[in-house]
């Protein structure tokens, strides 16, 4: 399987303290072997990249934390409102998960993102599977598998095809007006401070 860092050090300057393997830009394919991706600028990527990072380094919980809140991120930047919800989840769940998450359903996914992020759990599963089973990296690799009602992904397996899908997204949705609006609110690096702080590097 391939396996590369994505997209690495956009919106990011020479100035941010940053982990060190994400200091120096590079491209990836997105998964296939096929070096494809248009080079996009985004604090998005910034996102995306400290989830592999977590992910290929053994911080397993941090990474799928994030990885099932991308859905959310990304609702919230195209909404009206800048807010997501529940059915704008699970809409963006159907419409962008098409590939490596056809065992389980958007209320699936949805209560596992709600048990991860409220309750340390893989949430109440009561669709399509009934458990959720996830592999460090460095043993065998499993991707979207299904063993009779439990679900079984590798922890980079699982963040990187998440990852693939939102880069997909963004890309198709980038010069969306909301996501323009909105795009600013993103958690993101600010090299010289923000909402008074001045000259230093803030994340806001």
């Amino acid at each position: 399987m391939i396996r590369a860092a994505l997209l690495l050090g956009h919106g990011m300057s020479a100035e941010t303290p940053t982990p060190r393997s994400m200091q120096s830009p590079s491209w990836a394919p997105l998964g296939d072997g096929r070096a494809e991706a248009t080079q996009l600028r985004s604090p998005l990527f910034d996102i995306l990249t400290q989830i592999n990072i977590a992910a290929d380094n053994g911080l397993d919980l941090l990474a799928l934390s994030l990885a099932v809140a991308l859905p959310d991120i990304c609702c919230s930047l195209i909404s009206d409102n800048g807010r997501t919800d529940r059915e704008k989840y699970k809409e963006w769940c159907k419409e962008n998960l098409k590939d490596g998450f056809h065992y389980v359903t958007p209320d699936d996914l949805y209560s596992m993102r709600c048990g991860v992020l409220h309750n340390g759990r893989f949430g109440d599963l009561k669709h399509r599977v009934s458990q959720v089973v996830f592999v460090p990296k460095g043993g065998n690799t499993f991707t979207n598998c299904l063993m009779d009602d439990v679900y079984l992904y590798s922890v980079d397996t699982f963040c990187l095809n998440m990852n693939r899908a939102v880069v997909t997204w963004y890309a198709a949705n980038k010069d969306n007006a909301n996501v323009l609006k909105n795009i600013s609110r993103l958690m993101q690096y600010r090299q010289n401070g923000a909402f008074g702080i001045q000259g230093l590097p803030v994340i806001a």
